[in-house]
């Protein structure tokens, strides 16, 4: 058993986590027996403390908890040699409790950095208000920019050899939306653990590019492809400016029936070397005993593709939209770490997304 006073620490310390941090933190509390639990809570109070002293300099951020691997796919004999699997998550205790910590100096950074905003934003109003009391200029109006709209992706030409897809039905869905959703929606139907709607994503470290809009700009190219080759293509979403929720996104897939619920995202770490192509599955459903060994096939297409290596390959029920899609085959990719700049010099290009495109029909000719 843990002390009062630790228990006191560790409910100030989740007191301070946003909704989404709190739910994935229960999340594998729940997965632990009472014993872990209270080993858990006394490791988590003692390492903040630890860096507490620490609190101004460290603002740097850090990859998203995900729990063990659950599955490791196994080995098929191949003709050629396969890549060598990395591990994505090394000690993934400590890394779990230095991300605990470095959020919560991150939530301080943020709400102090916001107060600042607000502070200098009443003082420039005010300026504003005490000048035009004073003085009066008269100015020329500014011509109303013109809009220029958003071009439409450049369309892949198909490859003269590529697979005849004629009777498939795939739902694409691209991961994430412009605006977080933070109403909270359950991980799964049979967890009672809860995390937002959807989010919109990470942002890479050197373009500014956003998840939301790189996954949308993917998905479009893939379906365009796919559609070229035969296959009956549902997008989840065409456009960033949208609220549907993991759930409802599942939703799509299974209503229509899918043969294929893909997944299009980019992931995120606080190590900036992490890199390469991770791809999940549901670890529980209609497929499991199948869907990891496909999930390694196409993390291979994929990753041989964009010229990366393979980072990971997992059973999981951390995503919410595998969960509600388990009773059909679904898959969720992210494509490389927009925090490794490498790995976005590529994610960025239209010849990347073409590359992608094409891998995913070979894929996908698994399942006609």
């Amino acid at each position: 058993m843990i002390s009062e006073q630790t228990k006191r620490k560790f409910e100030n310390i989740v007191r301070n986590m946003s909704p989404e941090q709190r739910s994935v933190l229960q999340a594998h509390l729940l997965k632990l027996n009472e014993e872990q639990r209270m080993q858990m809570i006394a490791k988590i109070v003692a390492t903040y403390e630890s860096h507490e002293v620490n609190e101004t300099s460290n603002t740097e951020e850090t990859e998203e908890y995900e729990p063990e691997v659950e599955y490791e796919a196994p080995k098929k004999a191949s003709a050629k040699p396969k890549r060598k699997l990395k591990k994505s998550v090394k000690h993934a205790f400590a890394g779990f409790f230095a991300a605990v910590f470095a959020l919560c100096l991150l939530l301080y950074f943020f709400v102090f950095k916001g107060m600042l905003s607000d502070m200098d934003n009443n003082t420039v109003d005010t300026a504003v208000q005490e000048t035009a009391i004073e003085t009066t200029v008269e100015t020329t109006p500014s011509p109303t920019p013109t809009i220029t709209p958003t071009p439409e992706p450049t369309r892949v030409p198909v490859a003269a050899d590529h697979p005849d897809l004629t009777g498939l039905t795939i739902v694409i869905d691209p991961g994430h939306q412009e605006t977080t959703d933070s109403e909270q929606e359950l991980y799964a139907s049979w967890l009672s653990a809860t995390k937002p709607r959807c989010t919109c994503g990470t942002t890479g470290v050197v373009t500014g590019t956003p998840e939301y809009e790189l996954t949308l700009d993917y998905s479009i190219i893939i379906a365009d492809y796919l559609e070229q080759c035969g296959a009956t293509v549902i997008l989840t979403r065409d456009a960033n400016d949208v609220n549907i929720s993991n759930q409802e996104r599942a939703a799509i897939a299974t209503s229509n029936s899918a043969d294929l619920f893909l997944r299009i995202h980019a992931d995120a770490a606080g190590d900036s070397m992490a890199s390469g192509v991770r791809v999940y599955t549901p670890d529980n459903g209609s497929f499991t005993d199948t869907s990891p060994e496909y999930a390694e096939q196409l993390a291979e297409l994929v990753a041989n593709a964009e010229g990366f290596e393979v980072n990971a390959v997992r059973a999981t029920s951390l995503y919410t939209g595998l969960n509600y899609a388990n009773t059909i085959r679904s898959f969720q990719i992210s494509l490389g770490f927009l925090s490794n700049s490498d790995d976005e010099a590529v994610l960025v290009t239209e010849e990347n997304m073409a590359a992608v495109a094409e891998a995913i029909s070979v894929f996908c000719e698994e399942f006609v």
